[in-house]
């Protein structure tokens, strides 16, 4: 049998990019798990949680926490679904806004610092984790069927 590492791989690129944007957001307040979520809201707002756990690739029950804790913190509030009045969608607060700012600009340098040791462009990397994670999300959507 082949000696297959992607899970593993990806587990460490996982790993270290907690590290860094976790050093960057520190003195910043929030942590990265709670950005990813925020930054997907600023981008598609107003939206649903079903559809920032779809562009997440975040499991609803989790979701629904950090939602929670977005709320709390001031972040993000909920708003009427004028479409279906039994769900809402969710939009940025202003200090959600310049929260997710404040974050790209902390993160800005990381960036910078991480085209420089690319040894190609950073849109071919992209581009390839973009294949990886259709690919990984059609898998995790073949396990949740199996288990629902």
């Amino acid at each position: 049998m082949a000696n297959r590492q992607l899970f593993l791989k990806a587990g460490t690129t996982s790993q270290l990019v907690g590290r860094i944007v976790g050093a960057q957001l520190e003195p910043i307040g929030i942590p990265a798990s709670l950005l990813a979520v925020l930054t997907h809201i600023r981008d598609l707002e107003p939206v649903s949680p079903s559809r920032v756990s779809a562009a997440s690739g975040m499991p609803p029950t989790t979701l629904r926490d950090n939602i929670q804790r977005l709320v709390d913190r001031g972040l993000v509030r909920r708003v009427r679904n004028p479409d279906d009045g039994r769900s809402y969608l969710l939009v940025p607060t202003p200090r959600g806004i310049e929260v997710t700012r404040a974050a790209g600009d902390a993160l800005h340098a990381a960036y910078l610092e991480l085209e420089r040791q690319l040894p190609r462009p950073l849109h071919e990397v992209e581009a390839v984790l973009d294949v990886l994670n259709e690919a990984m999300s059609a898998v995790a959507g073949q396990d949740d069927q199996a288990k629902g």
